[in-house]
């Protein structure tokens, strides 16, 4: 309910009175039926009305300040997550190219092309609220690729990109902490490996397909960038999202269906 409010009294009803208050009333004094259960009288109806006035004000502006605190706390969340996760890829992506150097491979200079442009993307796009999902998944087409050069023949690697990402955008390094998640878990020389990595665009939904075969060497504890990446989507893509991890003694899926832009 809306009331205005002109040159100090409400539309509609006189001034409120603002001399000093009479003493209470006693017997059938008329204002007495406000006190006692009767009908409220015209200066108490006054009251009453201005009192609701200033109370819901109050909520309106506490309600204000707490979603103003809220998105605050968000922010705040995404860029101590954020400074976590750069460090991460940094240096996974080093002891890939170190990995190279020390066998003397004839791919490490194109593997340092590569790294610099997954360093460049780190740098210049991940602070961004979105980005062109064209860029993302450039990303992600240069690490699996610098991984099939350090990896060679150690591994089989099951990659592809279905559907169109003109003028879609995206939350940068979203999906990567999944797909690096395989490669650091999911591969050792000295068993079969195999990788299975599926984008799927389609209309708003982004769905993402991770399977690997768990190696002896995994650990139950899955990493810091994937926990981040798990928190980010709460807090990026809030109802939004559905994500579903299989971890199981074999083997290690997710389903990750994202409601993009």
């Amino acid at each position: 309910m809306d009331f205005e409010y002109h040159s100090g009294k409400f539309a509609g009803h006189p001034a409120p009175f603002h001399g000093e208050f009479p003493p209470p009333p006693h017997g059938n004094h008329p204002m007495s039926f406000a006190f006692n259960g009767g009908p409220p009288t015209q200066y108490n109806h006054t009251i009453l009305v201005y009192l609701i006035g200033v109370a819901t004000s109050l909520l309106f502006a506490i309600s204000g300040r707490l979603q103003s605190v809220e998105k605050e706390k968000v922010k705040s969340e995404l860029a101590f997550l954020k400074a976590q996760i750069n460090p991460h890829f940094l240096f996974n992506t080093l002891n890939s190219i170190y990995a190279l150097a020390l066998k003397k491979d004839d791919k490490t200079p194109d593997a340092v092309v590569q790294l610099s442009e997954l360093m460049r993307y780190i740098m210049t796009n991940s602070n961004d609220e979105v980005i062109d999902l064209t860029k993302e998944i450039n990303y992600i087409n240069n690490f699996v690729s610098l991984q099939k050069t350090r990896l060679g023949n150690t591994v089989t690697i099951h990659y592809s990109v279905i559907g169109s990402t003109f003028g879609k955008v995206v939350t940068p390094l979203i999906l990567i902490s999944f797909i690096e998640n395989a490669f650091k878990y999911g591969v050792n020389p000295d068993q079969t490996s195999e990788i299975y990595i599926k984008i799927d665009i389609e209309e708003e939904i982004l769905t993402l397909y991770v399977s690997n075969k768990k190696t002896f060497s995994v650990q139950s504890d899955s990493g810091i960038g994937l926990q981040n990446t798990i928190e980010r989507l709460k807090l990026v893509y809030p109802n939004k999202h559905a994500l579903m991890i299989e971890d199981s003694e074999e083997k290690y899926v997710v389903n990750l269906s994202i409601k993009i832009r």
